[in-house]
């Protein structure tokens, strides 16, 4: 009966065939491109109580464009509580792209260690590190030094000691320790890349992690999820100034090796670029995406219908499409809806709606809210000019932060000493908001 399935199978197509729900066939039909098809079977499996689903699942919804950060966490929770702990630094590392201060993701994850057991269970040290990894100050020496020891004694394969040591030669400022050990891991972990981008970020050298990812690019080895992880730290490591066409040949390498994000990162590129790519090949990417992924394919394709640099504006569809996403819960539609009406082009500028969709974007978590307000009422840009509000929004925008943000943001805007009692305030009632949002949708207290 088995083999007649597989028989069936090939002959009809993967595509068409109804495969058996479990999570080791949605990661296939993940990695085939079929989303919409493995987001069903995952769920099926996760509401059934399938611990392991549930971590997948909310991966998945984590990953989605415009995710709803709570979502996620829900079946990271159910996961968590029946001890799976692989749950832990998955929710951590959505906790990640949000948090704005080092200290708040350092608690959470001393709370995901807490149950861990990594003297007793090969496992359970996996998760530790997994977590310290990305938290390093969360473990202390004596921690990390067992920790590390009982791993390398430990593991046989999949080791990935290399990385785990890097992290920890890392937090002790020992740089070229940390990059002669991500050298070692850099082929076979793409951790070891995210780490090795984020030392030299910090260290003010980021073009000796260029030259570093070009020798990578002859190694055809790498699968998907490592090419795209690549791109988005080469993406992340240049400024807002520089084009890499590196990034888009490494996108490529992803998408052809079946990495489901991967035409979604291309058309964001393509986005943040348009003199280097045509509106003809952004609406052939968006057309391949279609069939896979429609609400993300109709999200990319609004934007491109704004892009003045196009020639190809069609500003009715834009609105539509994206109001119709957010009715459907996509909150990220919201900031390119607020810059819509801001920008006029349905006419004259809406600034009564652009600050309603920013402020709704700022509530749902997004720093681009609070930062697109600050510069509305800094310049009084088609609203009533008001200093205070504009230093409030610029100090919220810092609590959502990911890690990648640049450090020009941590700029303060000036004030004349008069008002500045006043915005102080604002702007600490506004951050107490947005650390009040952090606090629901990851379930963590957070103390300043």
């Amino acid at each position: 009966m088995a083999s007649r399935l597989v028989i069936l199978c090939l002959l009809g197509g993967l595509s068409a065939c109804q495969m058996p729900a479990d999570t080791n066939t949605a990661r296939y039909l993940l990695a085939q491109g079929n989303t919409q098809q493995a987001r069903e079977q995952l769920r099926e499996l996760a509401e059934a109580g399938d611990a392991a689903a549930q971590v997948e699942y909310g991966k998945l919804l984590a990953a989605e464009q415009g995710a709803d950060p709570a979502q996620a966490m829900v079946w990271y929770q159910r996961a968590w509580q029946q001890h799976d702990y692989r749950a832990g630094p998955a929710s951590l590392r959505l906790f990640k792209r949000y948090q704005g201060s080092l200290a708040f993701g350092e608690a959470r994850a001393r709370e995901l260690l807490a149950p861990l057991r990594p003297r007793e269970s090969e496992e359970d040290l996996r998760l530790a590190l997994d977590v310290v990894a990305l938290y390093p100050g969360a473990a202390t020496d004596q921690q990390w030094q067992e920790w590390l020891r009982l791993y390398r004694r430990s593991c046989v394969m999949d080791c990935y000691f290399e990385t785990y040591a890097g992290r920890y030669a890392q937090h002790k400022d020992n740089v070229e320790q940390a990059e002669a050990m991500y050298a070692r891991a850099l082929h076979r972990d793409p951790r070891a890349v995210e780490y090795l981008q984020d030392m030299h970020w910090q260290n003010g050298t980021p073009e000796r992690f260029v030259a570093l990812m070009q020798d990578l690019e002859g190694d055809v080895s790498l699968d998907g999820a490592y090419c795209l992880r690549v791109a988005t730290l080469i993406k992340a490591n240049a400024t807002a100034a520089e084009h890499d066409p590196s990034v888009m040949r490494w996108l490529q390498r992803a998408a052809d090796n079946g990495e489901p994000q991967a035409l979604s990162e291309q058309l964001r590129y393509m986005l943040s670029w348009p003199n280097f790519y045509s509106h003809r090949d952004f609406t052939a990417k968006v057309a391949e995406l279609m069939p896979l992924d429609p609400a993300v394919a109709t999200f990319f394709r609004a934007q491109g219908d704004m892009q003045s640099g196009w020639y190809a504006l069609r500003p009715e569809r834009a609105r539509d499409d994206l109001e119709k996403l957010v009715s459907q819960g996509m909150t990220q539609a919201l900031m390119p809806l607020g810059t819509l009406y801001q920008s006029g082009f349905l006419g004259e500028a809406d600034m009564e709606r652009a600050v309603m969709y920013y402020t709704r974007a700022a509530e749902a978590g997004m720093a681009e809210g609070d930062a697109s307000l600050s510069s509305l009422y800094a310049t009084g840009r088609g609203v009533m000019r008001d200093p205070i509000r504009a230093y409030a929004h610029k100090e919220a925008s810092k609590v959502l932060l990911p890690r990648t943000a640049r450090q020009e943001s941590d700029e303060r805007l000036e004030l004349p000493e008069a008002l500045q009692p006043a915005a102080d305030q604002a702007a600490q009632k506004l951050v107490a908001q947005r650390r009040r949002w952090l606090e629901e949708q990851f379930h963590v207290a957070i103390t300043p």
